[in-house]
This record gives C-alpha cells, sequence and structure tokens, in this order.
C-alpha cells in the first residue's frame, strides 16, 4: 500500500505531514520552478499555542528577491529575510481550519510522546508544569521538520519540484541561532551556508 492509497485516518502525523509537503512541492508551477532558490519551512503555533504547532511550505524567487532590494536594508536581508520574501502558503499542516485531519493526527502524536497537557487551572503549573512540555513539543516538531527535509532532500523531491537542489529555510518570523543551527540539520553540508551566514553575521 501507498502512501496516497491509505485513508487520512490510518496516517501517521509524520505520514500526514510527509504526504501534505511532498504534494505542495509537486504543485509549484513550472514557471515558477526555475526562478526558485529557496524554500520555506515556516513553524508556528497557531493562536499561539504551543500543543498546535504548524508547518508552513512556501519559497522565494530571484525575482522577488530582486524586487524587494529597495525595501529591504541591503541585498542579504531581501534574500533572506522573510518579511520581504512571497510568502506564499502551498499548505499550512495542522491548521484546525484548512487540515483538520493533521491536526487531530497531531495531537495523538504529540499524546502518544506523552507530552500533551490541559489548559491549567493553578497559574503556578505553567512555570513547572506547562513550561518544560511545551518546549519539549516545540524541539520534537522542530526535529521532525529537519528531518522530513533532510528525507525530502534524500528522495529528490526537491529537485523533481523545483528543478535543481536548493536549501530548505526552517525558521519562524524572527531569527537567531537555534534557527542557523536546525537549518543547517535540514539541508546538505554547505548547501545553506549563505542563509546562516546571515543569521549569524547580520
Amino acid at each position: 500500500m501507498t502512501l496516497t492509497d491509505r485513508t487520512p485516518l490510518t496516517m501517521t502525523f509524520k505520514d500526514h505531514l510527509q504526504h501534505l509537503v511532498e504534494s505542495a512541492l509537486a504543485s509549484i508551477p513550472g514557471t515558477d520552478a526555475g526562478d526558485i532558490y529557496a524554500v520555506s519551512f515556516l513553524i508556528d503555533n497557531e493562536d499561539d499555542d504551543p500543543r498546535q504547532p504548524t508547518l508552513t511550505i512556501g519559497y522565494n524567487t530571484e525575482t522577488q528577491a530582486r524586487r524587494s532590494i529597495q525595501d529591504a536594508s541591503d541585498q542579504a536581508e531581501a534574500r533572506w529575510n522573510y518579511a520581504f520574501w512571497i510568502q506564499n502558503e502551498l499548505t499550512v499542516v495542522g491548521d484546525l481550519t484548512s487540515d483538520p485531519t493533521g491536526a487531530t493526527a497531531r495531537q495523538e502524536w504529540i499524546s502518544d510522546l506523552g507530552l500533551w497537557y490541559d489548559e491549567p487551572t493553578d497559574p503556578a503549573d505553567w512555570d513547572s508544569v506547562i513550561g518544560p512540555l511545551a518546549a519539549q513539543i516545540e524541539a520534537r516538531f522542530k526535529q521532525t521538520s529537519c528531518q522530513l527535509a533532510r528525507t525530502l532532500h534524500a528522495t529528490g523531491v526537491i529537485e523533481r519540484s523545483v528543478g535543481r537542489t536548493v536549501p530548505v529555510i526552517v525558521h519562524e518570523l524572527e531569527y537567531y541561532e537555534a534557527i542557523a543551527r536546525q537549518t543547517e540539520a535540514a539541508n546538505p553540508p554547505g548547501l545553506a551556508d549563505k542563509f546562516t551566514s546571515w543569521v549569524r553575521n547580520g
């Protein structure tokens, strides 16, 4: 049985994540593919809830980077700062509205990890109980996203979708050292060096 033969209810969250991301990348228009220089894996929490991490897939093009230079502080910022990207949403995995199946699978995944929690009634529990659990959910979701990016490189999905190998930027709306490290972990050695250099030296 192939991945596409399964019904969504039988998919694990990781299966669902990979299936949606592969489908999203396959949907990239041929007119854009040759102009793409990076794929975006944007990680966020829906409603600022650590139990609801989402992964938004997009990309940026050389044309957009050139267009953004006039608004950015320099060429590197126009090229690597998501604020200046197209910010297209090929898919948003785990979104409660657009991907309810993924949202359900995500909750099951978090529960299977032993990290699910209910809203505490005692505010003191936030620091002592909820904080550590939220941090572990965040870490595992980022780790899973990086592993997926490596798989997409290894299986040739990105190369087939874009026409060549480009870096996957695993990021949030702000940039810091951990963003550079996880992007390095998501790509073949050296592929994301220009991005990580910008994060560390920009």
